[in-house]
């Protein structure tokens, strides 16, 4: 647990910049970008308020994260931890505090302007459901909106704690901290692009994150798991490619 503290208290400064901004910036567009939409259910402007985080959330779990692992590497600090701590529970303990971190840092600002546009916001009366509309769980999103905002938010939260996982195997092997930090969000808008011209957005990572992207009928279970099943086989590729093909090893001599 000390070194968990310690390892937290690193990136403590970024991470805590990083969530009252995204805190601050959510809540207010929650409020007030609703105004220019019909809404039928009171969860409505949170939908339409963080509907930009859908395609930027990369960089806010990647950049104020990995940047100091990369720095680590590159200052040969790692290697001066051999003989204090064993190699798997030194990063073992950091990729812990960075995932708590990049959970946080979407869970909080998602939850937090979910109960702003629900209790906080100026009212506005709610237009009756126009013919064949669909939403998913929509019993779940009209009947307890509180839950619904809850349970998604951890989902995201858990999405960018994936994310944040694919710029840790970078920072573990990489060289060019631009890419570091950037090769998450590049390589969720390549795969959403490649998935879309397949024809086949469902499979999208974006889906998974965002799953009201979509209509409801082109979101089936599967959409859930593709993107972050993929994400997953792409790292391991990428690990396996610096380990065994470039031969780069994490610990700098």
């Amino acid at each position: 647990m000390q070194n968990f503290i310690l390892e937290g208290k690193k990136i403590a400064r970024p991470v805590l910049v990083t969530l009252c901004l995204l805190t601050l910036l959510a809540c207010i567009l929650s409020c007030t970008l609703y105004r220019e939409y019909t809404i039928h259910f009171e969860l409505d402007p949170w939908e339409i308020g963080t509907e930009f985080l859908s395609l930027l959330f990369p960089l806010f779990v990647t950049v104020p994260i990995c940047w100091q692992l990369y720095y680590e590497r590159r200052d040969r600090f790692l290697t001066y931890t051999l003989p204090r701590i064993s190699r798997r529970r030194y990063l073992v303990t950091k990729w812990c505090a960075c995932a708590v971190s990049a959970f946080l840092i979407i869970m909080i600002p998602y939850f937090l302007s979910a109960l702003f546009a629900l209790y906080i916001r100026t009212p506005q009366e709610l237009k009756p459901l126009p013919g064949g509309y669909s939403h998913i769980f929509l019993s779940l999103y009209a009947q307890t909106p509180v839950l619904y905002g809850l349970l998604l938010s951890v989902w995201k939260g858990l999405m960018g704690t994936l994310t944040m996982t694919f710029g840790f195997v970078l920072a573990l092997y990489g060289s060019n901290v631009f890419v570091i930090l950037t090769g998450p969000f590049i390589y969720v808008i390549l795969e959403n692009f490649f998935w879309a011209i397949l024809g086949v957005p469902e499979l999208r990572f974006v889906t998974a994150f965002e799953p009201t992207s979509l209509s409801t009928l082109a979101v089936p279970a599967l959409s859930f798991t593709a993107g972050p099943a993929l994400m997953c086989v792409v790292m391991g590729v990428v690990a396996f490619f610096f380990q065994k093909v470039k031969k780069r090893s994490i610990y700098l001599v």
